[in-house]
């Protein structure tokens, strides 16, 4: 223990012409028996408490950050170790106000130690200490007439916190569908989502805020045209979609009436910002176009290994190393017919190619790109890292199977790697390809539903935190048929309550 003199102590105790000590009481007659009990108070406070470094249990260990409840005698660690961590030996340090009679450590019900105490004199005591069962640390005054307990707790995560949890009693059916859906597409907008459906026939665009509040607004549309569904597309402003002979369409007022643009695509790849971006074949070869084409504009030749249909759906992302917003998409056929498992990024003026030579991305078509979020562990730290993480997910293969593997990157698609097992989808997902993923964030409360069972307390009070969840819509089976789906999924970890 680390035991210390403040001056102000010094001060009174030359004052009181006083011999004490950390194990004899004071001279009889030295001072009133107020004077002892707040003495006596101050000197069993405990200012510090740490975990001692062991790499063989976790690295950085030793930086876990300790809460003391003085009022609560309580000592416990807010953020939880990880999963699995071992605790029925570890090592502490305490630091105590002033100086004191004894520390002890008091262990009931442990895993490892029964019924045991433990002395603790400084950071150099070697007994250590089971945190699995219930722990006291008993600090006894400089002349031990006063004592004060405080439990001691080592939080650590019962559950799996970093699995992406996709909870079934959340399924929803794809809004305003008959048991006759023929095809699907879900486009994010602001934040509102907008799903155009082929039911039975019918062409019905249905909106909502919350794609599980079961309040989708619904519009069947009379569509002068015969829509190709997948090619749904939705800028700030304007609606997006081909026919089935290619012409591009756009609507300004959700779909009631739709105008030609004039341009013949084979496919819309995406919007970005007011822009949609395509693929058209000039009679020659394949080149890139936009619409509404930006000033100064000129359509160039799409790289070989840049494909023509297939691609997943483009995604919006920003990061430190380009000036521009950049959208990536992965995936897709080539002008030769072939899968490719290239990862293209667009930066609003060109296409760039960000990765095609990766072993472990397999080549694949209509896969669901997604940006979300992992934690990992900093070797120098307990604290787990939060990281901007890029999924793949569903899709086609060559071989003509669907892909049941998530795919993950954590340096902006450069790189890829299969995914940790919690981050896979469960076998209640059946496999699809052609399915659209967004993030959507929501609020959590200590009352909300959402929220896992997980509360070790807090260093300040935390009301309210965004978390960000998951929404998996649609798609196809492996036969073709298509899938009446949304799935909310969600990071276990970012529904429990913030450390601040």
């Amino acid at each position: 223990m680390n035991r210390h003199f403040p001056l102000y102590l010094l001060i009174f105790m030359l004052l009181a012409s006083t011999v004490a000590s950390c194990n004899k009481k004071d001279e009889p007659g030295t001072t009133t028996d107020n004077e002892y009990s707040s003495y006596s108070y101050t000197t069993t406070l405990v200012s510090a408490f740490s975990l001692q470094a062991n790499t063989k249990i976790l690295s950085g260990l030793d930086s876990v950050t300790f809460a003391i409840d003085q009022d609560k005698g309580e000592i416990y660690n807010a953020d939880s170790l990880p999963y699995g961590t071992r605790v029925t030996a570890l090592l502490v340090n305490v630091t105590c106000a002033s100086t004191v009679s004894s520390a002890q450590f008091i262990v009931k019900n442990g895993d490892v130690q029964q019924d045991t105490t433990i002395t603790y004199k400084s950071s150099s005591t070697t007994d250590s200490i089971d945190f699995t069962g219930d722990v006291t640390l008993r600090i006894t005054a400089y002349n031990s007439a006063y004592t004060r307990d405080y439990s001691v707790k080592v939080n650590v995560h019962q559950q799996q916190p970093d699995t992406i949890v996709w909870n079934q009693s959340n399924r929803r059916d794809l809004p305003n569908v008959s048991s006759t859906l023929k095809a699907s597409k879900t486009v994010m907008r602001d934040d509102e989502f907008l799903c155009l459906a082929n039911d039975n026939g019918n062409y019905v665009l249905s909106a909502a805020a919350d794609p599980l509040a079961g309040s989708w607004s619904k519009t069947v549309l009379a569509l002068p045209f015969v829509p190709n569904v997948s090619s749904f597309t939705a800028t700030p402003d304007e609606l997006y979609i081909l026919d089935e002979t290619g012409e591009l369409y756009s609507s300004s007022d959700m779909g009631t009436s739709w105008i030609p643009c004039g341009v013949a695509w084979t496919t819309i790849i995406g919007a970005y910002n007011d822009r949609v971006l395509g693929v058209k074949h000039d009679g020659t070869t394949w080149v890139h176009d936009e619409y509404p084409q930006r000033e100064g504009f000129v359509s160039t030749i799409i790289d070989d290994d840049f494909p023509v249909s297939g691609m997943s759906q483009l995604v919006m992302a920003s990061n430190e190393w380009t000036a521009n917003q950049q959208a990536m998409c992965v995936g897709g056929t080539l002008a030769n017919g072939d899968l490719t498992n290239a990862v293209w990024g667009y930066d609003g003026e060109q296409w760039g190619l960000l990765s095609n030579n990766d072993d472990v991305l397999p080549a694949i078509g209509e896969a669901s790109l997604f940006s979300y979020y992992t934690f990992t562990q900093a070797s120098v730290s307990a604290t787990p890292v939060k990281r901007v993480t890029w999924m793949v997910i569903g899709g086609k293969l060559a071989t003509g199977d669907l892909n049941t593997t998530t795919y993950v990157s954590r340096n902006q698609g450069i790189n890829w790697g299969k995914g940790e097992d919690g981050v896979q989808l469960p076998t209640i997902i059946p496999a699809f390809s052609g399915a659209q993923v967004f993030v959507f964030d929501r609020t959590l409360n200590a009352s909300s539903q959402r929220m896992m069972s997980y509360d070790p307390g807090q260093v300040t009070p935390v009301n309210e935190w965004e978390s960000s969840f998951l929404y998996l819509f649609g798609g196809y089976a492996a036969n073709g048929g298509a899938l009446n789906n949304v799935w909310e999924g969600v990071l276990r970890r970012l529904t429990y309550k913030p450390v601040f």
